[in-house]
């Protein structure tokens, strides 16, 4: 092979230096690459949610575990709470209540069905559906109270009928509502059936047997007022 054609291998001693090169090169890879692994491998085996320690802690009695449970989750809570009630005390009083049953009842959470905060919320949430129940109850028992006032104003028409003109009056106007209007008062001041009764023994739905009452009322009244 001549001169011109020979393909020029660099000196010994630069090849010696390249080959160095590239293995300090591999090395210098290699524990690069393993340093990302093992901070994969800690991450992977340090907890990052501190929730479900804290209320195991707190399901043991721990008071300081539990304050630290609150600390981290109020905010959470309190927005459920907040957006179901729509104000700002009452949703701070139902937080509370929601934090008192979380403590009486963190020993019963089950790790395999749900992560403790969605747990958590699930209790906030509830604590807020109670209370607006409860207000819808009171509310129906104070409407309740109203119209039974109204009717103590209203004497039955069936006792002595022909010889109370007011009480005949009452059922001249009576006979004037519809059948459906009619039918409900009677049955409702006049027998003693509550809403919900009437509308088990009419199969009439509640919201229409409250509406049959409520405007049968306003129209006898203004029938006995003329």
């Amino acid at each position: 092979m001549s001169a011109r054609n020979a393909v020029p291998f660099p000196p010994v001693g630069q090849r010696c230096r390249a080959r160095q090169h590239r293995i300090k090169s591999r090395r210098t890879l290699t524990g690069t690459t393993q340093r990302a692994v093992d901070l994969a491998r800690q991450s992977l085996s340090t907890p990052t949610d501190p929730l479900p320690e804290l209320l195991a802690a707190t399901a043991r009695g721990d008071r300081q575990a539990f304050a630290e449970l609150y600390r981290l989750t109020k905010g959470r809570l309190y927005t459920i709470t907040l957006a179901l009630l729509r104000q700002q005390d009452v949703a701070e009083d139902v937080l509370q209540e929601t934090y008192l049953a979380i403590w009486r009842a963190a020993g019963q959470y089950q790790p395999g069905r749900a992560p403790v905060m969605v747990w958590l919320m699930a209790i906030a949430r509830h604590r807020a559906i109670e209370w607006l129940r409860q207000r819808r109850r009171r509310a129906a028992e104070a409407y309740a109270e109203s119209l039974s006032e109204e009717a103590l104003q209203i004497p039955d028409p069936q006792p002595a009928l022909a010889a109370d003109p007011l009480a005949q009056a009452i059922e001249e106007c009576l006979q004037r509502l519809s059948a459906e209007q009619s039918q409900a008062i009677r049955l409702a001041f006049f027998h003693g059936h509550s809403h919900e009764e009437l509308a088990a023994r009419l199969q009439i739905p509640l919201g229409t047997i409250k509406s049959w009452v409520r405007r049968g009322l306003l129209q006898l009244k203004g029938c006995l007022d003329s």
